[in-house]
């Protein structure tokens, strides 16, 4: 599934390729795909995309026509890609979403979700702020450490738990819980509240190297992400706990690498992630 890391990877190529560009054409295919305003569609063609941005796991697109200001959120659920024409050689059968540039170095841009979790809701700028407001919490990467420590501290659930709710921290999801968790040297089911104030600094400088290192190397590729050129992540050649289970700790712990029997795809070091 695209977390953070890779949505800010599509988020750039984007915005190089498409940015400032006017809809030629927003063709449906499925019309389940859009789960919001799907009746204003035809207003999309023939505005022009002002900016993109990123909340969470999900891109917000900004059109602008004749001084009206509409937008496009897109989630990408477990699978969903945006593609440029060039790079959708064999994805054809799962376009779900295509637009047109004309005037564009990349001129069309497919949106392809085979699963279907994945949705696109079209907005006004009263709506669209209400969605992001009940929708996402605050951007990791944009949260001081004050902030981060005030609601670690706070928490009574298990910390994984807490970094995985996107009511929390928006975009995060299992990959880097994971990574980030043992990087800080940190147990999945460890309660905010009984961290110290130390252990909590670890943990904001561990999500924030882990995200801006998996970002500078085109996010994770395990499965079906691609970046909208059709290049793979290289991140998970960088992984370190996620998906090792029985494989050597890298710090040299004499114990191997566990899986939590009680969450699905939780994977810890017992030496250097003891709970607490």
């Amino acid at each position: 599934m695209p977390e953070l890391p890779e949505v800010e990877v599509i988020l750039n190529q984007l915005r190089v390729h498409i940015g400032g560009s006017t809809i030629h054409e927003f063709h449906i295919r499925r019309s389940d795909i859009i789960q919001t305003g799907l009746s204003t569609h035809h207003w999309y063609r023939g505005s022009r995309i002002t900016d993109i941005t990123r909340k969470g796991k999900s891109l917000i697109f900004t059109c602008t026509k004749n001084q009206d200001i509409r937008y496009m959120v897109a989630e990408l659920g477990m699978t969903g890609l945006f593609l440029f024409h060039s790079a959708s050689a064999g994805y054809h059968k799962h376009i779900h979403l295509t637009f047109t540039f004309p005037s564009s170095h990349e001129s069309t841009l497919h949106y392809w979700n085979p699963r279907r979790f994945g949705r696109v809701y079209l907005f006004d700028a009263e709506h669209v702020h209400q969605f992001t407001q009940r929708r996402f919490g605050v951007d990791p990467l944009s949260l001081s450490q004050e902030n981060f420590y005030d609601r670690i501290h706070r928490t009574r659930g298990r910390l994984k738990a807490f970094l995985l709710n996107q009511h929390n921290l928006a975009g995060i999801g299992n990959i880097y819980a994971n990574e980030i968790l043992y990087d800080a040297r940190i147990h999945p089911h460890t309660q905010g509240c009984r961290l110290s104030k130390a252990a909590i600094a670890r943990l904001y400088d561990s999500m924030h190297t882990i995200l801006r290192k998996a970002i500078r190397s085109g996010g994770s590729s395990i499965r079906d992400f691609r970046a909208p050129d059709g290049t793979r992540g290289q991140y998970q050649k960088q992984h370190v706990i996620y998906q090792k289970t029985g494989r050597p700790c890298v710090r040299g712990c004499p114990t191997t690498i566990r899986r939590l029997v009680t969450e699905r795809r939780s994977f810890y070091c017992p030496m250097c992630q003891k709970r607490r």
